[in-house]
């Protein structure tokens, strides 16, 4: 029992600085960007939230995604910080955790989690976000969250499975 226990212990504590080391690489992340016009980039923090959806579930995913955003603002403050872009970054976690999580990861599921995440929060959320905060209407941001999306989908599906068997050595065990 002792053994177990300790075990368990062991397990948890990989999970935590797993986790940690998550977030601390979304904030570096935050840092590179590939900019399509001057208002609309692409960033590749969604690797370490859909890394920890993979190992640790939709829930710490998303706690992963939304305290990888304050940590990119800390990083590398932007402007005023925003909750609804924590939002996202928690609903970004959920969503791969719900497609990838305890599944066999495959090119369908990488395409639907990829897809579902790039129009309920790039498409959908930020640019309610945006309407908020700049009062910028929300088909104004619409045409150029589309062409986002059509660039940042092939590349979520190549980089998530490129990574899938990385993920397989380190996940802890069920």
């Amino acid at each position: 029992m002792v053994k177990k226990s300790h075990s368990s212990f062991q397990r948890s504590v990989f999970s935590m600085a797993m986790v940690a080391m998550f977030i601390a690489l979304y904030g570096v992340l935050s840092l590179l960007h590939i900019y399509i016009t001057k208002d609309l980039r692409i960033s590749f923090t969604f690797m370490p939230v859909a890394l920890a959806a993979m190992m640790f579930g939709p829930i710490t995913a998303g706690i992963a995604g939304a305290l990888g955003d304050i940590a990119g603002w800390l990083i590398n403050p932007g402007g005023n910080y925003f909750p609804g872009f924590t939002v996202s970054g928690f609903v970004s976690g959920v969503i791969y955790g719900l497609f990838l999580y305890r599944k066999e990861i495959t090119w369908k599921r990488i395409v639907f989690s990829a897809v579902a995440m790039v129009f309920i929060v790039e498409v959908g959320l930020n640019p309610v976000w945006l309407n908020i905060m700049y009062g910028t209407p929300y088909m104004a941001f619409l045409w150029l969250r589309l062409v986002k999306a059509a660039i940042l989908i092939p590349l979520q599906v190549f980089f998530i499975y490129s990574t899938k068997d990385l993920v397989k050595k380190f996940a802890p065990a069920r």
